[in-house]
């Protein structure tokens, strides 16, 4: 190989290895990624915070589903929204019971142990309505639906 092209190839590739290691470090940070109650995904930077819980609209009693993804019965779509109820529900349970002990912020200040803050308290509350509301649809999903003929 010619010296001249050789020494190109070398800085060629020693350019193209300085462009990629300053590439690199512009992303060197690292991010947390967390689910909250509605599924909704979210990134942040700052390890611990947990998102804001919510709660999805109130569905209506009276809506038999129609169709469901290609399934063409009322009876089946009902069966299929029944078990999506009940799966919403031991999912809505099993936040709550992790969500038990209190987060890094949630104790309150200058007090002895067991104490907890009012932060605490408002997201034990939200994750007993997030329950109540998966207790409530399930309840309305698991009932006879009576189709119109």
């Amino acid at each position: 190989m010619n010296p001249r092209r050789q020494a190109r190839s070398i800085r060629q590739a020693i350019l193209a290895a300085t462009f990629f290691c300053a590439a690199t470090g512009a992303c060197a940070q690292e991010v947390y990624k967390m689910v909250d109650a509605a599924g909704r995904v979210v990134f942040t930077d700052q390890p611990g915070l947990a998102p804001e819980l919510q709660l999805a609209p109130e569905p209506d009693a009276s809506r038999v589903p129609k169709r469901i993804a290609g399934i063409s019965s009322p009876r089946a779509a009902a069966i299929v929204d029944a078990k999506e109820a009940a799966r919403r529900l031991r999912q809505a349970q099993l936040i709550r019971s992790q969500g038990i002990d209190p987060l890094p912020g949630e104790k309150a200040q200058h007090a002895k142990d067991g104490v907890v803050s009012e932060r605490y308290l408002r997201r034990q509350e939200k994750l007993r309505l997030l329950v109540e509301q998966a207790q409530r649809r399930a309840n309305e999903t698991s009932r006879p639906q009576v189709a119109a003929r």
